[in-house]
């Protein structure tokens, strides 16, 4: 489990499942984007939801992908969940015996004796059970046969484009922050706890916290600066994100730090949320030292302008 100071999650075996009342609301939801939130909102007008997701996630577990993949680490999409109200957060573990479950078994094991709901709903891509051979339409007749409603809801368009996690991956990945925004209809967030770094950018007057992600499988954009919001407890700060190897210092090992604008003081150990707004520029090797820290004072410059809506 990527957390445990929560008093709201738990992760369980499913034979620890015990009954809810409402609705069940089952899915991966990494990202927590907007066609989640249309599916939860959808769920709660007919009472108390629970969500029902897994960790890891089940293409992790099953070595579908071996490399930086998720939208959100499970606090990330912990904590957006309860921000839209969600009652009863479940992260179920997905072990081999669980990878293995037949469709039916899944519903009679785990749906109907376990969590006995009012109904589930799912999004219209959802697939569970062994091999993901249990549909929607599976679902459906399940539903009708041990009386429980089905509500399969369809995939939310904005502007042309499909609000999907693999769709927003892929956004991440070109760097087009304001679209993954508008699609997650949140913040891209790369959030963990501030390590000891190397000190470069205090040399610089830029002071940075290195950033350890919550997650090995965090997806982070590609290298360059960005305008981000850092939080820190309750406070907030414009901040320059810089993901990348250090370049001009002949670097190999790449980082994620974050300058906090306007923010003195020691940040180690701390837990640190950043909200990524824009892409400011590529990262590249700098002649000199000079040359660099004139280009970090225009993207600060650049960076308190891009901000000035969002943190009026």
């Amino acid at each position: 489990m990527q957390f445990s100071h929560s008093e709201y999650s738990t992760i369980h075996n499913w034979r620890r499942l015990s009954s809810i009342s409402g609705y069940l609301a089952m899915g991966n939801f990494d990202g927590v984007h907007l066609g989640h939130r249309e599916l939860i909102k959808e769920a709660k007008k007919k009472g108390e939801v629970t969500v029902l997701t897994y960790t890891p996630h089940p293409a992790i577990a099953l070595g579908s992908v071996n490399s930086p993949f998720l939208i959100t680490s499970d606090l990330e999409k912990h904590n957006l969940l309860k921000e839209i109200g969600v009652d009863r957060i479940i992260f179920l573990d997905f072990d081999k015996e669980l990878s293995e479950m037949l469709p039916e078994e899944f519903i009679k094991n785990i749906i109907k004796d376990r969590f006995n709901p009012q109904g589930v709903i799912i999004g219209r891509d959802h697939h569970f059970g062994k091999g993901r051979e249990g549909t929607p339409e599976y679902l459906i007749r399940a539903g009708r046969i041990s009386s429980f409603e089905v509500i399969v809801y369809p995939v939310v368009i904005i502007d042309n484009k499909p609000v999907k996690s693999s769709v927003i991956r892929g956004l991440i990945q070109k760097r087009e922050i304001g679209v993954v925004n508008r699609l997650l209809s949140h913040p891209y967030q790369i959030s963990g706890k501030v390590i000891e770094g190397d000190k470069l950018g205090e040399g610089l007057g830029y002071p940075t916290a290195n950033i350890e992600v919550d997650s090995a499988y965090k997806l982070i954009p590609a290298d360059g600066v960005y305008s981000a919001v850092a939080k820190i407890k309750e406070s907030k700060f414009s901040a320059m994100l810089y993901i990348g190897k250090s370049p001009t210092y002949g670097g190999r090992e790449r980082k994620i730090e974050v300058h906090l604008i306007d923010f003195s003081g020691d940040l180690y150990d701390e837990r640190i949320e950043c909200e990524v707004y824009s892409f400011i520029r590529e990262d590249r090797k700098f002649c000199s030292e000079e040359m660099l820290k004139e280009n970090m004072e225009k993207d600060k410059m650049e960076i308190i302008k891009s901000l000035k809506e969002v943190c009026k």
